[in-house]
């Protein structure tokens, strides 16, 4: 009777401490789905944790710099199509925003397009004059650059804001990898339940350079 007690209690014991292990690793996980390093700080790794919230603000705050460094090239070329061009660019397709870096004014697009009807469509008449109709600029979307070199600094901001605004997507990437990561190490790190653990530390503490990873398996 004795021993059946005991070995019942000693299962109660074991349920208990894996179930309390589980939330702990449970908890930890969710802490760094909402904040990347904050399941390894609440877990007892602060260096472990400082690093994924280190670069979880730097990361988000390299989002944030090329979005308004983006921003800014947008509003550079807009008015550059307004005050040297006389055409209002909001709304319009980035094919539109290309053909008007390319061609010194609409007629000049135009005239390429009515060649490129011609091409297509060499023993058509109707056929040319519905390819041009669909393609041809006029009215509101009309243009006439002042110069080579405003149309030139019109292309180069342009492409300059395609560039920060991919840039902040692919650093927004980069972020949520590093969350995704930190849910990962987060669910390995719980010393008190068996599986595979992981270890990060710094043999120099007044050198950062330097760091040591290991991983095992905890029975």
């Amino acid at each position: 009777m004795r021993r059946t007690c005991a070995l019942m209690l000693l299962i109660v014991l074991l349920t208990a401490g894996t179930a309390q292990a589980v939330s702990s690793r449970g908890g930890a996980m969710l802490r760094s789905a909402l904040l990347p390093g904050w399941g390894q700080m609440h877990l007892g790794h602060g260096t472990r944790g400082l690093v994924f919230m280190s670069l979880d603000l730097v990361t988000w705050t390299g989002v944030g710099l090329s979005y308004l460094e983006g921003t800014f090239k947008r509003d550079d070329y807009t008015w550059l199509a307004m005050s040297e061009a006389g055409i209002s660019v909001d709304g319009l397709s980035g094919d539109f925003l290309d053909d008007l870096s390319d061609f010194d004014s609409s007629m000049e697009y135009n005239d390429y397009i009515h060649r490129l009807a011609r091409y297509y469509y060499p023993d058509d008449p109707e056929a040319q004059r519905d390819y041009y109709e669909s393609h041809a600029k006029y009215g509101d979307e009309s243009w006439d650059w002042s110069s080579d070199a405003a149309r030139a600094q019109f292309a180069s901001r342009l492409q300059d804001s395609r560039e920060w605004f991919r840039r902040s997507l692919y650093i927004a990437a980069f972020a949520l990898v590093n969350r995704a990561v930190s849910v990962i190490d987060a669910s390995l790190l719980d010393e008190t339940a068996p599986g595979i653990y992981t270890s990060l530390s710094f043999p120099e503490r007044r050198d950062f350079s330097s760091f040591r990873f290991s991983i095992g398996a905890r029975f």
